[in-house]
């Protein structure tokens, strides 16, 4: 229902045609799912692109030790910066695609201002949380003497940015839940653009940590900036007022938000607690090696993460309008795609990722046993995170139908595990990096290879033939060119610089999109993508001949 304020019959007859045209406006559609992927996937690859460049830039500008320092800080300590928001991100994005297909205009305007006045708070608790860091970075962390200083001062400037951007996180939320993924990376790519400029710019005229925090926090306060600016043209009639914060509205969405909640803070745990316990006991050179060697996986994680983000709002439209078979076969569908992502990715990384990391940090990282073992770091890594992201999409599936409690509190239970076992493996046993990554892939293989796999298709209803034949049996077909490509490349010319790296990407994806076509889609799904491609192209046409 909408709150009803004093108008005649014709207001209310255009308040209706209005709340029917933001009804159609934004139901779900195979183009409009396809379309957001794209967006998604493109500002992604955009982003890990730049990411690579600049990691490899980094460590020449910076060297190991102080490049740590700055992974120790603001990639890894005030990644969990994100845990503040108790999930409420994700409630955000269902609720307001649920409130749109109900025309509740009023519901939007109150999860808006319930959630703008909630990251307020939170800003002001990580605002003080980074004063506290401030004062015990020295003691918390193996850092150099002469780096203390800096990194005190890098604590604060990353931890009042954040602070600075946090009150206007949920715009990105609202957008994701209009389904307007365009306009969230767009903004995007034009901070990220800006941002790698001034970081090469000024690095490259001698400026240093302290630096690069100012620069990371405003692209990050400008984003926000952008997103919120996008929101308000629209939804010109949604505005923040005291008036419709309401604390009923926070405590259910934040019921709903705690299980995305723990799923995620036990993602986030699991990629960077590790770098926290390495900074803790072994210093920040050997932070620097571990994320290094992550990084493939880390880049793996976010193109899934982008390909699958369009699912959750679009399974909560779905689920709103009690569209079971269809949120069904976009269970189907989604798990497929991924496979045929993550199967080949996870290939390149175990199977070359040594020369990977040769090619690409070699000359900054020059001795081959640290080599060695950054590769065989990243190879137990992948495969523990494979199986982990083969269960995203699932995830992000039961998220939309608010029935992930389960997927939450076992991913949140893993990390714990993840790092109770890592600082035993360092501390006590010391295995050192090797041990730590061996740490982070049992937990993951077990929950995520078996237990998780199991509720999941209980929970859909979903037979194990069912899975195999519409699912796994598909991916692995559509996957096995690419696979067998890998694996013999590496036997009989394994790489040894860029040109012949991006050949072995350029001819795994060739080979997984041809495989895919003719060995995992379905007649129905390759028609749906041609008519996808020849209406987009046709419309194309159209405003052209239009303009001329």
């Amino acid at each position: 229902m909408f709150s009803r304020r004093r108008y005649g019959d014709g207001q209310a007859y255009k308040d209706n045609t209005t709340q029917t045209n933001m009804n159609e406006q934004h139901i779900t559609t195979s183009k409009r799912l396809i379309h957001n992927t794209v967006f998604n996937v493109m500002a992604l690859l955009s982003n890990a692109l730049i990411g690579f460049f600049l990691i490899r830039f980094f460590l020449g500008r910076l060297g190991e030790v102080r490049y740590g320092v700055w992974l120790l800080i603001a990639g890894s300590v005030f990644r969990y910066a994100a845990m503040l928001s108790m999930g409420l991100n994700s409630s955000i994005n269902r609720y307001i695609p649920v409130f749109l297909a109900k025309n509740d205009e009023d519901g939007i305007r109150r999860v808006i201002s319930t959630s703008l006045f909630f990251f307020s708070l939170v800003a002001i608790v990580l605002a003080l949380s980074s004063v506290v860091i401030y004062w015990n970075v020295g003691s918390w962390f193996a850092l150099e003497p002469g780096l203390v200083g800096k990194a005190a001062v890098l604590v604060l400037v990353v931890g009042f940015s954040f602070t600075a951007a946090m009150p206007l996180q949920p715009a990105t939320a609202i957008l994701s839940g209009l389904q307007r993924y365009d306009v969230i990376n767009l903004a995007m790519l034009a901070a990220l653009l800006l941002r790698t400029v001034l970081l090469v710019v000024l690095l490259l005229r001698g400026y240093g940590l302290i630096t690069m925090g100012f620069i990371f926090g405003a692209s990050e306060v400008l984003l926000r900036v952008l997103h919120f600016v996008f929101v308000r043209k629209l939804l010109t009639t949604a505005s923040f007022s005291f008036a419709n914060v309401d604390l009923r509205l926070l405590k259910e969405m934040l019921a709903y938000g705690m299980n995305t909640f723990m799923y995620a803070a036990g993602a986030i745990i699991i990629y960077k607690a590790s770098s926290v316990v390495i900074g803790i006991f072994l210093g920040t050179a050997q932070v620097s090696r571990f994320e290094v060697a992550a990084a493939g996986v880390l880049l793996l994680t976010q193109l899934l993460q982008a390909f699958t983000a369009a699912i959750k709002p679009a399974v909560s439209d779905l689920d709103a309008r009690n569209d079971q078979l269809r949120v069904k076969e976009i269970s189907f569908l989604s798990q497929k795609y991924s496979l045929l992502m993550i199967i080949p990715s996870g290939c390149f990384l175990v199977v070359m990722g040594r020369e990977f990391l040769s090619v690409w940090v070699g000359q900054t990282i020059r001795d081959p046993e640290v080599i060695r073992t950054m590769g065989i770091i990243l190879a137990i890594l992948a495969v523990g995170h494979c199986l982990r992201l083969a269960q995203h999409s699932n995830f992000i599936v039961l998220v939309g139908r608010g029935q992930h409690k389960f997927f939450g509190i076992l991913t949140a239970l893993m990390a714990l595990v993840c790092v109770s076992a890592s600082i035993i493996s360092v501390k006590v046993l010391n295995w050192g990096l090797i041990g730590i990554a061996w740490c982070n892939f049992l937990p993951m293989a077990f929950v995520s290879g078996v237990i998780l796999p199991i509720y999941f298709n209980w929970k859909m209803r979903i037979s194990v033939l069912e899975s195999i034949c519409h699912i796994w049996q598909p991916a692995l077909l559509g996957s096995l060119p690419a696979v067998a490509v890998i694996t013999v490349w590496k036997y009989l010319a394994p790489p040894d610089c860029w040109l012949e790296i991006i050949g072995v990407v350029i001819t795994a994806t060739a080979l997984t999109l041809v495989g895919s076509w003719f060995l995992s889609l379905k007649k129905i799904e390759r028609k749906r993508f041609i008519d996808i491609v020849f209406r987009r192209a046709a419309a194309s046409e159209h405003d052209e001949k239009i303009f001329l």
